[in-house]
């Protein structure tokens, strides 16, 4: 047979988290005062990961066994790569810790390492929650400390585009997963999130007769505040570390 002579495909670019997605996740699962600690994401992005491949299993074959999930665990060498993968996410979204891309090669596979947490993210909970899994004795819950921690990353990631050097959207420095319209400012569920405390606190702090006034703005009919308003409020709040990206 003669050999095609078609270059093969660029690979295609994952899309960040769809916004109907997110729409739905913030309006129902989101909890901004929430704290969320190292070591129970980790136990959570492991546990979400075997529930994962037991529910896809039961899906199709109304069943799993151990061996069934061993199995599919050695094709996609995932337990190793979904617990370092929640460790940098974590280390982003609470710790402001942000590696930057050196080249575009090294945007691709970090690209692929966020896009993997999310896919796992985004299936993870309709299958844990049909099926009552149970995987190596363990019960599976709903992973929603990681679904907040993912969402996270990516306010701080809005927030971040405008307002740090070299956190640019357009070069080769940030994975494509964290690409979205940047308005130039957050909504106070946001900037209660990015705190780490309760949306009514962030709204008080905006009254007139506050200490350290939070200044806000609406858009629309919505109140915003704009990026460098709220990362100068934000600096002041114990639940927030400014990002460091290097």
């Amino acid at each position: 047979r003669q050999a095609s002579s078609a270059k093969p495909s660029a690979r295609p670019r994952a899309a960040p988290m769809n916004t109907s997605w997110r729409d739905r996740f913030e309006k129902n699962f989101i909890s901004p005062e929430k704290k969320l600690g190292l070591d129970e994401i980790l136990e959570e992005a492991h546990d979400a990961y075997l529930g994962w491949l037991a529910a896809s299993l039961t899906a199709f074959h109304s069943d799993f066994n151990e061996d069934q999930v061993d199995q599919l665990d050695r094709i996609f060498q995932g337990e190793s790569r979904i617990r370092s993968i929640a460790n940098d996410c974590y280390n982003y979204a609470i710790n402001g810790r942000f590696r930057l891309a050196k080249d575009a090669q090294e945007q691709e596979q970090m690209n692929d390492d966020w896009v993997c947490l999310a896919i796992l993210v985004q299936s993870a909970r309709p299958g844990i929650e049909e099926f009552s899994l149970t995987v190596r004795g363990r019960p599976i819950g709903v992973p929603a400390k990681l679904e907040q921690l993912l969402f996270h990353a990516q306010i701080r990631a809005l927030l971040d585009f405008s307002t740090v050097d070299g956190f640019d959207e357009d070069s080769d420095s940030v994975p494509q997963f964290f690409s979205q319209p940047v308005p130039g400012y957050l909504t106070l569920k946001e900037i209660a999130l990015l705190g780490q405390m309760s949306e009514r606190a962030v709204r008080n702090a905006a009254q007139p007769a506050a200490a350290d006034r939070l200044q806000t703005r609406k858009e629309q009919s919505q109140t915003v505040v704009d990026s460098e308003e709220a990362l100068r409020w934000l600096k002041g709040r114990r639940g927030f570390i400014a990002t460091r990206a290097d």
